[in-house]
């Protein structure tokens, strides 16, 4: 699975799930423009889980031992 299509099928319905559409959207948008400087689709993926896990709100939310262990569930999927 490449790093696109596991950001819209995995991680923005689980974040979905949790924030809401609107912030959902925005994080994984901010985070696939910042995955644009990957070189592989294994690095654009690492790109993006680390953007959105550094969020604020994610971590807030989910709280730091959460916030890791998905993820490195998300970074298995490529």
């Amino acid at each position: 699975m490449d790093a696109q299509t596991a950001r819209e099928t995995i991680l923005k319905p689980k974040l979905v799930e949790v924030f809401g559409n609107a912030i959902a959207a925005n994080l994984v948008t901010k985070a696939g423009m910042a995955s644009q400087s990957g070189t592989s689709e294994q690095e654009k993926l690492k790109i993006v889980v680390d953007f959105i896990c550094a969020d604020p709100k994610v971590l807030g939310m989910w709280g730091a031992a959460q916030t890791e262990r998905q993820k490195k569930e998300w970074l298995t999927l490529v």
